[in-house]
């Protein structure tokens, strides 16, 4: 059930980010990074250790088909689960506290990517852009999540 729900969100962010081809400034609304999203709502849901597994495969992927940038998004990935990890520690997860764990690490690593780009001096983006895209990306991607709550809040997920 796990890699099935993995790769259904992995195929939905690749046809996504195709059909939905709203932009401004050349940038996408509604801009789809559900897999970022599926790293904050499988925690707790597995094991520590499978858990962490799992992330970073599902970086890999993303890394294969989205970024081309070896290792990238694993490693963010399992950056941004090991900080679940923290945040869990003192807060527990909850609805709530993993909305905002989505909005925090979309915001994280758009700014990421566009430090990236910006000392690269691969394309001109400004703080501007960087704030539309995260605007936009919002609204699709806590949908998501709420969806994803809902359909499978009671499931079992097995790998």
């Amino acid at each position: 059930m796990i890699y099935i729900l993995i790769i259904i969100t992995i195929l939905l962010d690749y046809f996504l980010s195709y059909f939905l081809p709203i932009s401004f400034h050349n940038l996408n609304l509604f801009y789809p990074m559900l897999t970022l999203t599926l790293v904050v709502f499988l925690y707790g849901k597995l094991q520590d250790k499978k858990y962490f597994k799992i992330v970073f495969l599902m970086g890999f992927l993303y890394d294969l088909l989205f970024s081309y940038i070896f290792l990238f998004n694993s490693l963010i990935f399992l950056m941004f689960a090991k900080l679940i990890k923290k945040v869990d520690k003192y807060l527990r997860c909850n609805l709530v506290i993993s909305l905002i764990l989505v909005v925090v690490f979309i915001f994280l690593y758009d700014f990421i990517l566009f430090l990236l780009v910006s000392f690269s001096n691969y394309s001109e983006v400004t703080f501007r852009d960087l704030l539309v895209k995260f605007q936009s990306s919002l609204i699709l991607n806590l949908g998501f999540y709420l969806l994803m709550e809902i359909i499978l809040k009671n499931k079992k997920l097995k790998s």
